[in-house]
């Protein structure tokens, strides 16, 4: 049996060496990954800042660098590099709590039309603070403790059994998970509320919303906010239990660096912002004020719309009414969204859809595209959608039905 062992490994002996190497690069890269994406997607949302300055992209860059600091901590802590430990941690206190509040922030600059940079800089104060505390102790902690907390807290877990700085150490780190959790609920409601009032106030504005709503972000807050409870989880569980276990360090790895892909990726492609809103504002002469009645101006809007067609316009906008009313644009918000009981948008593309089917039925051969575009749509996508949400089947149901 000996020799049949030895005539196996010594047959196959490259192959088995290609294999464990190819094992322990996978692992390499399941570790670093996260890392990888941060440092890619932060290069090219410096160079899209090159080209062209954006307040909240710039916002952004900084929350992938801090990630990108944040997964560089984990990767040292995952390589057991003890002498880059206390570095690392220092920097891993601050950015731990910090990637929220930033994403927050990034939203803020989104949908804000004002933002005070120093209720911005009160939301990243408590992550300097435990910074600040983590070093400290660590600076004034000897070998002994400093050993003590890195080999029993950090890769056992275990808090007990500390004395001295290394038990401050250790409590700080347990308030850093803390304010971590506190962040997620808070978080999240606020960011929710404005991404939803950002998305109304271009809904009042705007009869064509393509590219202006925030709805892919509102989708990644969701991914975020679970995948920060995920986190929360994960640092209640520990940090030691993936340090030796590839398939427990496999799926945090994926999920963070898709997530983080994603949100790269949004985030580069992200052009309208409440900045666009303030600046079509101030760009147009004030329209002097009416003290018309919402009934009357309800009127007037309706028989202007339909008379005139205006919603055939592909981009009509609340103003170009108020300027052909001679009034203010608050009044025809308020006439459109209190008297008529609708927003701007829904209105006008109600209208795009009774025009939409008026055509299918005077010509049912007719191309969807053409139909599409005669109805002041600018995409497929939006005439599909509005269609069935009015109609209630799809354009080619209802074609069919004809």
């Amino acid at each position: 049996m000996a020799d049949f062992y030895g005539t196996f490994f010594k047959k196959y002996n490259r192959y088995i060496i290609i294999m464990f190497k190819f094992a322990h690069m996978i692992h390499e890269i399941i570790i670093t990954m996260p890392l990888m994406v941060c440092g890619i997607l932060t290069v090219l949302l410096g160079l899209s800042l090159i080209s062209k300055w954006d307040k909240p992209r710039f916002v952004l860059l900084l929350f992938m660098l801090t990630a990108s600091l944040l997964y560089l901590g984990h990767s040292i802590y995952f390589y057991h590099q003890m002498k880059l430990i206390t570095f690392s941690d220092t920097i891993y206190s601050f950015c731990n709590p910090a990637v929220f509040p930033l994403f927050f922030i990034y939203i803020e600059e989104l949908t804000r039309r004002q933002t005070n940079h120093l209720r911005q800089f009160a939301y990243l104060l408590p992550s300097i603070v435990c910074c600040v505390a983590v070093g400290i102790l660590y600076a004034l902690m000897d070998d002994a403790e400093t050993h003590q907390f890195i080999d029993r807290h950090l890769y056992q877990n275990d808090f007990s059994s500390l004395g001295g700085l290394a038990w401050w150490q250790g409590l700080v780190h347990m308030l850093i998970k803390i304010i971590f959790a506190l962040e997620i609920p808070l978080i999240f409601v606020l960011s929710w509320r404005y991404i939803r009032q950002y998305n109304l106030t271009i809904e009042n504005y705007y009869s064509n919303t393509e590219g202006k709503l925030l709805s892919k972000i509102h989708f990644l807050l969701t991914l975020f906010t679970a995948a920060a409870f995920i986190s929360f989880i994960f640092n209640i569980i520990g940090r030691y239990q993936f340090a030796n276990s590839f398939w427990l360090l496999l799926l945090p790895s994926i999920l963070f660096s898709t997530l983080l892909i994603l949100i790269g990726h949004v985030g580069l492609h992200q052009q309208f912002t409440i900045k666009d809103i303030i600046a079509e504002e101030n760009g147009q002469a004030p329209t002097p004020s009416s003290t018309i009645s919402q009934d009357k101006l309800s009127d007037s809007i309706k028989k202007l719309v339909e008379e005139e067609r205006l919603y055939l316009q592909p981009n009509l906008k609340l103003d170009d009414l108020a300027k052909r009313l001679n009034t203010n644009r608050n009044y025809v918000y308020q006439a459109i969204n209190i008297k008529m009981g609708v927003s701007f948008t829904n209105y006008i593309n109600q209208k795009r859809i009774e025009y939409a089917v008026q055509q299918m039925v005077e010509n049912p051969k007719a191309l969807l595209t053409d139909i599409t575009q005669k109805s002041g749509f600018t995409s497929t996508s939006a005439f599909y959608r509005n269609f069935k949400t009015l109609i209630g089947c799809s354009p080619k149901e209802y074609l069919q039905r004809l």
